[in-house]
């Protein structure tokens, strides 16, 4: 098994979706609400003063009249602050401060409409509350207000406005308004990108502790957006939105620390730390990186049972991926005895969610049969959108195949050579050499269908990183087998070839050219060397090449001698014309 990779992080999405995404998940939540967690403004400067208010003397107050402490009141009911929470209660007393025309008592009360907290939801009455408390001059109400215009809902909406109405709640000091406006100039929506300012806006609501800020910065600064790139600035930022309970930023720190990032030395034992705290957040691939740390005994004992429910809690949390994993954990009965069905309905739904790794395994339960019926057209379809999705193995797993299966069509009891051609065919042009090379032998030799010297070429060429397909190479234009002769490519296809493997044949073919001249001047002492070298691993026709050059009176004095021999060897190998030749001479044929 692999040890853990660490993820190459990459800034958060830009995409209009994926900022929805973020307004709802922390805007739309935890920053609408106020919360001693938080530490949130939500109604304005005059808030300060009203929290510090005991709570028997706001009661007092509120009684008497007083609009502004009915608000804070209905507030303390609206989130339990010191009282328990009860937002019959909340209602009451922001409908009586609302009702005396205070704006903060009007943002209460639209809260508790937007949200439906004790009262039937009605965002428009919200929105209309949040536009009157704003004309109030309530700050936080213009945040409100300007949710309501990013997300639709009471109003049209209305992004360009949201950003207006962001700016100037953040001018007034609101933290949630900071971040927000922040957020669209990082993004770009509603507003042109404008990431300098956005880490300004950005650094104005971490000063006011604001998580997402601080995580937001910390990403700023490790990518150089908006800023010069400082990953050890982008790990402190993302250290103190950890720090406040940013389960993104905790993840971010585990990755730091498991990759030894920004000055940081690895230490998988804290970073695992790091994703566990992440993870009991509910952080997704936190709990994929605590499961890999379980399975691998990265920074801990292994432990494939812990794998394998930390997998399960991340599939069920939404990462695609974990089925990918707990796929392979069933495949090869990691913490669960072997289940190939389950294995493949956990690639399925990998697939099926359009991760490209779970599409290749799932192709490739399709097309062995592995825990689902075998479906070959099915299999290549999905391995090849998982390839063309980045996951380029898919394809080695498909051409893999296609040879198999054209290796088994050509070499079975009754074999199938047109079948096993059209399945090499489909394996080269997937990139397979080797079925290539045999591509271009059956279409040379018209194996499973009729010659086609052209064809072969191609074919050679494209799996000419094998010595085969070099010498092939050679021999095709040396003799102009589908192409024009060119004494000087095959020449340069041998020595190609040679280079690569020391081969008697091919060791022949080049020495053979250089000693006639064919390709390139003639060499007579490379000749020589290159058919020698050849003759003596066996090569017959080097044997007789090498003979008559030496009966030619190439090379010492005692050609004659060693012609002779090298001829007696090609005839004893059955070489017909060293054969032919020894009958003549012990016929008193001349030597020549």
């Amino acid at each position: 098994m692999t040890a853990i990779v660490v993820s190459s992080t990459s800034p958060f999405p830009l995409r209009p979706a994926v900022v929805l995404g973020l307004f709802q998940d922390v805007l739309e939540s935890s920053l609408v609400e106020r919360g001693a967690e938080h530490g949130l403004a939500l109604l304005g400067p005059a808030e300060d003063f009203w929290h510090d208010v005991d709570l028997l003397e706001l009661k007092r107050m509120a009684e008497g009249g007083n609009a502004a402490a009915q608000a804070e009141l209905a507030w303390r009911f609206a989130g339990g602050e010191g009282v328990t929470r009860s937002y019959a209660q909340a209602q009451r007393w922001s409908a009586r401060s609302a009702e005396a025309g205070c704006g903060a008592g009007e943002a209460v009360l639209g809260w508790l409409l937007y949200h439906g907290h004790g009262l039937p939801q009605d965002r428009v009455e919200a929105a209309r509350l949040f536009r009157s408390a704003a004309d109030k001059g309530q700050p936080r109400a213009i945040d409100l207000l300007a949710r309501c215009h990013y997300f639709g809902r009471g109003v049209a909406a209305d992004k360009v406005e949201a950003v207006r109405l962001w700016r100037e709640a953040a001018r007034s000091g609101v933290a949630a308004a900071m971040f927000s406006l922040g957020l669209c100039l990082y993004a770009g929506d509603g507003i042109a990108v404008g990431r300098a300012e956005a880490v300004e806006w950005f650094k104005a609501a971490a000063d006011k502790g604001v998580p997402g800020a601080a995580f937001l910065l910390g990403q700023c600064y490790s990518f150089g957006l908006g800023v010069v790139a400082d990953p050890a600035e982008g790990v402190r930022w993302y250290r103190q939105a950890a720090d406040q309970g940013s389960r993104d930023a905790r993840f971010e720190m585990g990755e730091a620390y498991a990759g030894g990032r920004a000055g940081l030395a690895q230490d998988l034992v804290e970073a695992l730390r790091w994703w566990r705290a992440a993870a009991q957040q509910g952080h997704g691939r936190a709990s994929l990186k605590v499961a890999h740390c379980h399975r691998w005994g990265d920074g801990l004992v292994e432990n494939k049972e812990l794998a394998l429910s930390w997998y399960r809690r991340a599939a069920a949390l939404g990462e695609v991926q974990a089925h990918v994993w707990l796929g392979e954990c069933a495949e090869y009965g990691e913490g669960c005895a072997a289940d190939p069905a389950a294995a493949a309905a956990q690639y399925r739904i990998a697939a099926e969610a359009g991760d490209p790794h779970g599409q290749a395994e799932f192709g490739r339960c399709l097309l062995h049969g592995s825990g689902v019926p075998a479906d070959v057209v099915k299999a290549e379809s999905l391995l090849r959108t998982a390839a063309e999705r980045g996951w380029t193995s898919a394809l080695g797993e498909l051409e893999r195949h296609w040879f198999s299966e054209a290796e088994r069509s050509m070499h079975a009891a009754e074999a199938d050579p047109a079948h096993a051609v059209a399945c090499y065919r489909k394996a080269a042009e997937l990139g397979h050499r080797r079925a290539a090379l045999m591509l271009a032998e059956c279409l040379r030799y018209g194996v499973g269908g009729a010659p086609d010297p052209a064809q072969a070429l191609v074919w050679y060429r494209k799996a000419a990183t094998l010595f085969d397909a070099k010498v092939a190479l050679g021999d095709m234009y040396f003799y102009g087998w589908g192409v024009g002769r060119s004494a000087q490519e095959a020449l340069r296809w041998y020595e190609q070839a040679v280079a690569q493997q020391e081969d008697a044949y091919a060791m022949y073919s080049l020495g053979f050219c250089l000693l006639h001249g064919q390709g390139a001047e003639r060499d007579v002492d490379a000749g020589i060397n290159w058919l020698e070298q050849a003759a003596l691993l066996g090569e017959v026709d080097a044997q007789y090449e090498l003979g008559s050059a030496y009966l030619r009176g190439v090379g010492s004095d005692d050609d004659a001698q060693r012609a002779m021999q090298w001829l007696a060897s090609a005839a004893t190998l059955g070489h017909a014309q060293a054969q032919a030749f020894l009958e003549r001479v012990e016929k008193g044929g001349a030597l020549n």
